[in-house]
């Protein structure tokens, strides 16, 4: 695959499952759909008062509806974008090539080289989708992996990531175990509802168990193979899964880590589907870059942020959910329709054939009426 394909690749993959704009179109008689005013940047709120009807019932049922003195507030809904924390190996080992014919100087052949150029590809692509963040390990050198990240995961932060990668160079130890714990430390002290996700991307096995000294390690520290260290960091990523931060793992180049790579992953929560191994196995830019874009393509999601009631006569079930402009039930069983995510009720989840359809781009815009509730 050349390098203007594999971009093309990543791209066009990113407009489809995240790169649609609310833009629902002309209002709806009675206010039943309208325009939205939200975008890919997330401006204003404020939506547009639709038309007004006598949607009321008489004898004061409580039942709601657009009049004269209530008129529905049409609003775009706005997809939560993914936290995505890239917990990057830059070990020594970094330096050689992933096909194991150079061991060190291999300059475009490394697969540091090779990796960071598609983790650059594939950041710029989503840059206003995906809110990425990058942490190396070892971050001193040696066995160390407990510094914050080094670009705190946010929207578009493309030129920061590339920024950091171009300002580092391979060197230091494995410490996995480490850098996962750390990591998804960091993404629960993250103060927004947005899934969050690890990539872990390592070329071997981890080293620097527990009591290895930090700057100075001795050989012992960082032996290619210590069993109990790779159970360590499995159960690093186990515990990182069940506080709700799922970790994709990509194993790059010939890394003679299979077993504990495919421990890592699985303990991860989304391992890699229809394939010989759990982890992501990459073994050049292309490889690595069609390995990002299948991880990506999981992390969409049909959660949406629809802000709070714009009227407080409105009630939380007075609220009417369209796709392209056509009506989407509430489905409190998950099957297909949508539902509340939060107690707050200012976002959904769209579930079943209509969030396939989001997430195919056949349904493009999402869109929220609120209508008050009528005496």
């Amino acid at each position: 695959m050349s390098w203007s394909t594999a971009r093309f690749l990543v791209g066009a993959a990113w407009v489809a499952l995240f790169g649609c704009t609310f833009d629902p179109g002309p209002p709806r008689a009675g206010g039943a759909a309208g325009a939205s005013s939200s975008d890919a940047g997330g401006g204003g709120r404020a939506g547009v008062r639709g038309a007004g009807g006598s949607g009321a019932r008489p004898g004061g049922t409580g039942t709601s509806g657009p009049d004269a003195n209530c008129a529905a507030v049409n609003q775009g809904a706005m997809r939560q974008p993914p936290d995505i924390l890239i917990v990057q190996d830059k070990s020594s080992s970094m330096n050689g090539s992933a096909d194991g014919s150079c061991n060190s100087n291999c300059a475009a052949k490394s697969k540091w080289s090779q990796v960071t150029a598609a983790l650059n590809q594939a950041v710029g692509a989503t840059d206003t989708t995906v809110n990425w963040g990058l942490k190396f390990f070892s971050d001193n050198g040696a066995c160390g992996a407990n510094k914050a990240p080094v670009v705190p995961v946010g929207a578009s932060n493309a030129r920061a990531i590339a920024s950091a990668i171009k300002a580092t160079s391979p060197g230091g130890n494995t410490p996995t175990r480490d850098a996962v714990t750390t990591g998804a430390a960091y993404l629960m002290g993250v103060a927004d509802a947005n899934p969050k996700y690890l990539l872990l991307a390592t070329d071997g096995l981890p080293n620097c168990p527990a009591g290895c000294s930090l700057t100075n390690p001795s050989s012992a520290c960082t032996m290619t193979d210590n069993p109990a260290e790779d159970r360590a960091a499995t159960d690093a990523v186990a515990a990182a899964a069940a506080a709700g931060i799922p970790t994709f793992v990509v194993g790059v180049g010939m890394t003679g880590a299979d077993a504990t790579l495919d421990a890592m992953a699985a303990a991860g929560g989304v391992p890699q589907k229809g394939a010989t191994t759990a982890f992501y196995a990459v073994t050049d830019t292309a490889s690595l870059v069609a390995a990002l874009d299948a991880i990506l393509g999981r992390v969409a999601s049909c959660k949406f942020d629809i802000g709070s009631a714009p009227n407080v006569m409105t009630s939380v079930d007075q609220i009417d959910v369209f796709g392209d402009g056509v009506p989407i039930p509430k489905d409190p069983g998950h099957v297909d329709g949508w539902d509340y995510t939060n107690a707050a009720h200012t976002a959904i989840e769209v579930y079943g054939p209509r969030c396939d359809a989001i997430l195919a781009g056949t349904i493009m815009n999402v869109t929220v009426t609120f209508r008050c509730v009528v005496p």
